[in-house]
């Protein structure tokens, strides 16, 4: 039951919320002035509407101030303020992935009691750790086949809920995510260590990455400066952040693009489409993912963007709106390629035409054996090997897209243009990104002022 205290003129409204871990009360408080005139009937009903008002609040967890702490206020920003946004599923689940371990660090600390100092070294912490691209990776040991020799392979998947096909690749030195490895753990009662290994390499954490935790933190406190829990935020302008690294996105450049190209003539066919489609395209590997023979305007030769694929890890790839609204756009491609994709889209028929029923008409240019969505890791792992075995510049999907636009550049296309072709959202983008082709036009068109106009031929000593 809220209490109404009389302070002069005005009144506090003050809500017991329970006691927190120290056994300390926590109370909230709101403060009412009546306007001049009012009559004590009216007073006494405005008062005890205002008070039941604001106990409801304070029970649905809406009303906060500065010694709530961090991993709660978190809670509610997530609850209250990203589910609001309509941001996409990717994007959430990035906050999530780092909201764990400004947790970790910080979310026993009262929001109102968080330091410049506090964070500097949380980042510093940061720098200082190992981090796993696109998760950590694990694999069984001795200790485990010995372990489970003797038992029955179904006991131990139905307990842990995973199939008999993941424990049966597990045996043959497959690898698991961690999810996975923890649930069979659970399911045997043994401790991690004794049965699975990590086979990720470890690298320290970069600049880059500080400075998303950064992004994210400053956005939870300003946020919480937006709804009145804490006066300023004391970490936007008191934190020295790592600088910015820069690097040159790794490229092919126009004899290393066309020796690949060669090569991958003997390739087969699905492969070979989709590869020349990204070089010739700059598409990124979401975008490839996405598109759909509805996409390919055969007669025209041009293809349209419309969306993307995404994947977030341990889930299905579901389809998403592009990166921005400008990454929706038509480019307009050489004719082979389209040759390519007639090609590719005869084999596809003849594929689909032997499994019968067992496909998946879901429209898609790129897909899996059953018509699904192909797996946005299956072109990047095939083009890796391929580099391999030809002893090639080691290259990855995006570089295919960096080297179109290098060459595209090089080559004297405007900026605007090839920053509409590849979806960027504005020229700088571009801009940034491929300053070391625009260094080559550059030079190339300073080479040429000077054949015309200081190596003229007709010009006289």
């Amino acid at each position: 039951m809220a209490n109404i205290e009389k302070r002069g003129t005005a009144y506090r409204i003050v809500v017991s919320c329970g006691y927190d871990t120290m056994g300390k009360q926590i109370k909230r408080y709101s403060t009412y002035k009546p306007p001049e005139g009012i009559t004590q009937k009216q007073l006494d009903k405005e008062l005890n509407r205002i008070a039941v008002e604001f106990e409801e609040k304070c029970t649905l967890g809406y009303v906060l101030d500065s010694n709530v702490k961090l991993i709660d206020f978190i809670e509610i920003w997530f609850k209250d303020y990203v589910n609001s946004k309509s941001l996409s599923p990717v994007t959430i689940n990035g906050y999530q992935a780092l909201s764990i371990k400004i947790v970790e660090e910080l979310g026993h600390i009262k929001i109102g009691k968080i330091t410049p100092k506090q964070v500097q070294d949380f980042y510093a912490k940061l720098k200082n750790s190992n981090s796993v691209k696109g998760g950590e990776k694990f694999k069984v040991t001795d200790g485990y086949l010995k372990l489970t020799s003797t038992m029955k392979q179904k006991n131990i998947s139905s307990k842990a809920g995973i199939s008999d096909d993941t424990l049966r690749r597990l045996k043959k030195g497959g690898n698991t995510t961690l999810a996975i490895a923890q649930k069979i753990t659970e399911a045997l009662e043994l401790d991690f260590e004794i049965l699975f290994i990590s086979t990720s390499e470890k690298k320290l954490v970069t600049n880059d990455t500080v400075l998303h935790y950064h992004r994210l933190l400053n956005n939870i406190m300003n946020t919480a400066v937006r709804w009145g829990v804490i006066p300023f935020n004391v970490i936007e302008k008191r934190v020295e952040l790592p600088k910015i690294e820069r690097k040159e996105a790794p490229y092919l450049d126009d004899q290393e693009a066309f020796e690949l190209l060669e090569l991958l003539e003997k390739e087969p066919i699905k492969y070979r489409a989709a590869i020349n489609l990204l070089i010739f395209s700059g598409l990124r590997r979401g975008e490839i993912g996405g598109l759909k023979w509805d996409d390919v305007d055969f007669d025209n030769e041009i293809i349209t963007i419309k969306r993307s694929l995404k994947k977030i890890p341990g889930q299905k790839a579901f389809e998403g709106d592009t990166k921005t609204y400008k990454s929706m756009r038509s480019i307009k491609l050489p004719p082979f390629v389209f040759e390519l994709l007639k090609e590719y889209r005869v084999w596809q028929l003849e594929e689909r035409i032997k499994i019968g029923d067992q496909w998946h008409d879901t429209g898609y240019v790129f897909t899996r054996w059953n018509g699904e969505p192909m797996n946005l890791d299956t072109n990047g792992k095939y083009l890796k090997k391929f580099a391999e075995k030809h002893n090639l510049k080691p290259v990855h999907l995006h570089s295919l897209r960096h080297t179109n636009a290098s060459i595209l550049i090089a080559s004297g296309v405007d900026l605007k243009t090839v920053s509409t072709r590849l979806g960027h959202s504005n020229v700088s983008t571009t801009g940034n990104i491929y300053a070391h082709a625009i260094n080559s036009a550059d030079a190339i068109a300073s080479t040429a002022m000077e054949n015309i106009l200081i190596k003229h031929p007709d010009k006289t000593l």
